[in-house]
């Protein structure tokens, strides 16, 4: 994934973004840091409300238009009005930044609040004074209270966490709903996963008809376990996550269940080292309402915070469990500029696989559909002499034929294998095994390797 690589199912596929026309660059979040915006407040206010007081809001009858577009993986979202002007969308993808509507002569006198921040605090300072003079006690004991109320002022309003946000409507006493989240094992089929595979699937098939216009009659429980239930992924029983308690690495669905008994969403994930790769989600289109997809995005970053923050001490694979990954972004659609609001953000670069702010690649993509996003200084995390035959190192099958046809001190032999070089091999290779080595060669990063079998 750090390479730009993305599955489906069991297929694993990379989009070539040098040729195609709208260039996928893989995007994520680091949820240890993440700041939650307003927009995404105004979600979770909508989704609370509705636990709270089991009211829908006005405008559900509209939901359609929202569900359409409120979808997760690598599939658009957009949660705000179409109207807006780009401005007012931009202001809000950043996360919680505002316009300034001051004219410029009051901006011209902005650098004069340095000093009148001095004197107000100067008068502060003589009315405790004056206090301390008044009720005959020492100054420290009245400024030592002052301290004590601001710091209580401050906690007060300190900003709450994403998980006291995502937990403030279905929490409190009489609430009208409950959302109760569970994770089952989809690969290998746990026994939660079976006993609920049915309701999965029925609600699958309402929400490819409903939102996709998907034919009905092609939406089968086969076609639903190959995109979405089969995985490549394979993990070895981690000792100290089982003692823990911990989920083991691998693919998970995570059910979202109202008031324990009807499936609204399901989002199919992946855990792997050092971060949660959500795969896709899909809902209750009678539910669009509740905004479902930023919902459950919102609730997977408060999951790896979850993970990380109780295991990696006990555990060591999920010390730097930190990170969110949500797919490809794509700059020419505006529907799916969506996953940049969750911030902070990165996208790799296609040309040194490193992350860079998702801010200077907006810029830069601004400009041009396909870019290098690092600075040119940067360490490549794929080697730059892609094209030089002599640095890219295979193993062929042992064959005293190969053997004979390879110079002497070009090759090791391992086993069966003999281990040499790209440039020593073309000898023997077709010109067509030669070019796929080298474009496989450039899609993989140089710590990876790959296995190709000619037929």
């Amino acid at each position: 994934m750090d390479s730009g690589w993305r599955r489906c199912g069991t297929h694993i596929y990379k989009p070539d973004n040098r040729i195609t026309c709208c260039p996928a660059y893989t995007i994520r979040c680091d949820a240890e840091q993440f700041r939650i915006s307003r927009a995404q407040k105004r979600v979770l206010r909508t989704v609370n409300k509705f636990l709270l007081t089991g009211e829908k809001p006005v405008d559900a009858d509209n939901a359609a238009a929202i569900a359409s577009t409120d979808c997760r993986g690598d599939c658009p979202e957009n949660n705000f009005d179409s109207s807006m002007s780009r401005l007012n969308f931009n202001s809000l993808a950043s996360g919680d930044s505002e316009i300034s509507t001051q004219p410029v002569s009051s901006m011209r006198n902005s650098g004069r609040s340095g000093s009148a921040r001095k004197k107000r605090w100067q008068a502060l300072q003589d009315r405790m004074q004056k206090r301390a003079q008044t009720l005959g006690i020492p100054y420290d004991e009245v400024f030592s209270e002052y301290l004590l109320r601001r710091k209580r002022r401050l906690e007060k309003n300190k900003p709450k966490e994403l998980e006291e946000l995502l937990d403030s409507g279905s929490s409190q006493e009489g609430a009208a709903h409950f959302i109760d989240i569970r994770l089952c094992r989809s690969s290998p089929k746990s026994d939660e996963f079976d006993r609920t595979f049915q309701q999965e699937f029925d609600l699958y098939k309402a929400y490819q008809v409903k939102i996709h216009k998907d034919d009905p009659n092609r939406i089968t429980p086969r076609s639903f376990e190959e995109f979405l239930v089969s995985s490549p992924l394979t993990s070895k029983r981690n000792k100290q996550a089982n003692s823990a308690g911990a989920p083991q690495f691998g693919s998970y669905h995570q059910q979202y269940w109202l008031d324990g008994n009807k499936l609204i969403a399901v989002g199919v994930i992946d855990l792997v080292p050092g971060c949660l790769s959500s795969v896709y989600l899909f809902y209750d289109p009678e539910y669009a309402f509740l905004h479902l997809g930023t919902y459950s995005a919102l609730r997977e970053i408060a999951f790896i915070r979850h993970l990380q923050r109780s295991y990696s001490r006990r555990v060591s694979a999920y010390a730097d469990f930190t990170q969110y990954y949500m797919g490809y972004y794509i700059h020419s659609c505006v529907k799916m500029r969506y996953k940049g609001a969750f911030s902070p953000s990165y996208l790799v670069c296609p040309e040194t696989n490193t992350w860079v702010p998702i801010e200077r690649c907006k810029r830069l993509l601004d400009v041009q559909k396909y870019a290098r996003f690092a600075e040119d200084n940067s360490t490549t995390g794929s080697s730059s002499s892609h094209d030089s035959t002599d640095s890219i190192v295979i193993m062929l099958p042992y064959s005293t034929r190969c053997a004979l046809m390879l110079p002497s001190s070009s090759y090791t032999v391992e086993g069966d294998r003999i281990v040499t070089t790209l440039g020593a091999a073309s000898t023997i290779l077709s010109r067509h095994g030669l070019e796929i080595v080298k474009e496989w060669r450039r899609l993989v990063t140089s710590t990876g390797s790959m296995r190709i079998d000619f037929r």
